[in-house]
């Protein structure tokens, strides 16, 4: 953001390790905490959901639409309190070793992703999966990015997603 003159927007990331969209991860799922965590906060302008793969890989059929239902709540809010919204498609994590991975969630998460970016709930869409995943083996995170458990890109992957972000969001 700063190389392109960005220099008026900061970034609040209140994710949270294990977190998940609909029911108790490690902490606080995100239809308990996205008031406190994004609209009470001061100076908001965007807010980005980029969140769903623990509930995905958790959650049996039918999750994909319980976190588009909960994405639309939280979405109708943020534009009630007059944010724009961003929402970041779900990152591959199939792979050997890999106790998410299985075509049933693999099936789920392409069903959100492919709503994230075609449903027009979102006033901007990023596209993190086409960016770290394996363009050969879509259900993977491209070798370069993974960071060894086959669900959390390593330096490189996110850094990819930093380089990849459409800055003109915010112009």
């Amino acid at each position: 953001m700063q190389k392109a003159g960005i220099t008026n927007i900061g970034v609040n990331n209140q994710a949270a390790g294990g977190n998940t969209v609909l029911s108790g991860g490690l902490g606080p799922p995100l239809m308990q905490r996205y008031k406190r965590d994004a609209l009470q906060q001061e100076g908001v302008k965007y807010v980005m959901i980029f969140e769903g793969v623990n509930d995905i890989g958790n959650g049996g059929g039918g999750v994909a639409s319980q976190i588009q239902n909960a994405y639309k709540t939280i979405v109708a809010d943020c534009k009630k309190a007059g944010f724009k919204t961003i929402g970041a498609t779900v990152t591959a994590f199939g792979g050997q070793g890999q106790s998410y991975s299985s075509p049933a969630r693999e099936q789920q998460r392409q069903q959100l992703n492919t709503w994230i970016l075609t449903s027009g709930t979102f006033d901007h869409t990023v596209d993190f999966a086409k960016m770290i995943d394996d363009p050969s083996k879509k259900d993977q995170l491209g070798r370069t990015y993974d960071g060894g458990d086959h669900l959390h890109p390593n330096v490189a992957g996110y850094q990819a997603m930093a380089d990849g972000f459409p800055l003109d969001i915010f112009k």
